[in-house]
């Protein structure tokens, strides 16, 4: 039995409806063969759920890696693609997988030939907690890169090759040839540094204090910023104003280092008498002070004399008091009583006659000018 092929246009009208759907179905785009979701992956069984993954570094990590929770792979990375400034990689998960809440995802290399996969747990001693949902990302300050090979050889190699092991011999040379003679001088430093320490940690509060102490002056400061602002402004005019006047404050001063050369002399001279002075006011300053309570009294007395503010509260009745009275303020009187112990007084002076008594009209009739009237006149003989 003889079969007919098809013709030919209809295959390519067949490829061609294929490549559209395969197209279609990838996005209308083709990333390479890496790209397609490999048949029979972990993670692409019915009932996968699918979470994303913010990386700041991808490295060598692509589509269709394994994804790994305790070492054990229970997924793979699906779609990596760019979000903003880092990368977005999208992760499905088999079913009945757990992905604790605070999950961290990290990029580690599964062996030395490059390839690389996607690890999910827990950070270092950090218990699991809760279950990740569906459609959660975890983000980019959670996730991290360790370094590949290429980048941990060239790391060495900068070191080796004059990198930075070179760079440690030159420093333990140079200080070999420092410390070389001077173990005397670099123990006694370290001694004198230990001590210093000690002391610096045993004045930690008082340290503590004092920088608290200069925060509130630096705000008290800051307060009066525009104060002190006005304060250095007004203060170069009058320092310049105190610089005009500098010879006058010197003059002064002089003059004044002059008076008290002079004032010290003087007393100096003097002081044997006014120490004399205040011995001999000792007493009266006592008696002064055993009295002094009893001034206020004496003055309110004064007031009421001769009744007293009792005689007049209780004695008297009515709103006024007649009083008649003679006051003898006579020379003699006030020499022989007011003036007594003064180089005034006189105890043996002769008190004039009042009123009435023999002699009155005599004496004089104004006492304040005695002291400045002539004498009288006295007659030839008299006596």
């Amino acid at each position: 039995m003889t079969t007919t092929p098809p013709p030919r246009g209809r295959y390519g009208k067949l490829l061609t409806v294929g490549a559209c759907a395969l197209l279609g179905a990838t996005g209308c785009g083709w990333h390479g063969v890496n790209s397609l979701p490999l048949p029979g992956a972990t993670g692409h069984e019915p009932g996968s759920t699918t979470i994303h993954v913010e990386m700041a570094n991808v490295g060598t990590l692509v589509s269709n890696s394994p994804v790994l929770i305790d070492d054990v792979v229970v997924g793979s990375v699906g779609a990596i693609t760019l979000k903003g400034w880092h990368a977005d990689v999208e992760v499905t998960i088999r079913p009945a997988t757990v992905v604790p809440a605070n999950a961290v995802a990290s990029i580690g290399q599964t062996s030395l030939l490059g390839s690389s996969h996607l690890a999910l747990g827990t950070p270092p001693g950090v218990a699991p907690a809760g279950a990740l949902p569906a459609g959660a990302t975890i983000p980019l300050s959670d996730s991290s890169t360790y370094p590949s090979t290429e980048q941990t050889l060239a790391s060495v190699s900068v070191v080796v090759n004059g990198g930075g092991l070179g760079q440690i011999g030159d420093i333990i040379h140079g200080l070999n040839e420092a410390f070389t003679g001077r173990q005397d001088k670099i123990g006694a430093l370290l001694t004198r540094l230990d001590t210093l320490m000690s002391t610096l940690d045993s004045q930690r509060d008082n340290i503590v204090a004092t920088i608290s102490g200069l925060e509130r002056l630096s705000g008290t400061f800051a307060a009066q910023r525009d104060v002190l602002t006005d304060t250095l402004q007004k203060l170069p005019p009058a320092l310049d104003a105190l610089l005009a006047v500098r010879p006058d404050l010197v003059t002064a001063l002089d003059k004044l280092k002059t008076f008290s050369t002079v004032a010290t002399g003087v007393v100096s001279d003097v002081q044997g008498d006014l120490v004399t002075d205040l011995e001999h006011l000792e007493p009266t300053l006592n008696a002064l002070a055993d009295v002094g309570t009893k001034i206020g009294s004496a003055v309110a007395f004064a007031t009421t004399y001769p009744y007293g503010q009792y005689g007049i509260d209780h004695a008297l009745k009515g709103d006024y008091v007649n009083l008649m009275a003679t006051v003898d303020l006579t020379i003699p009187r006030l020499r022989r009583e007011l003036l007594l112990g003064t180089p005034w007084g006189d105890p043996t002076a002769v008190i004039q006659a009042a009123m009435g008594d023999p002699g009155y009209a005599t004496q004089t009739r104004n006492p304040l000018t005695v002291a400045i009237e002539p004498p009288a006149p006295q007659s030839p003989g008299g006596r």
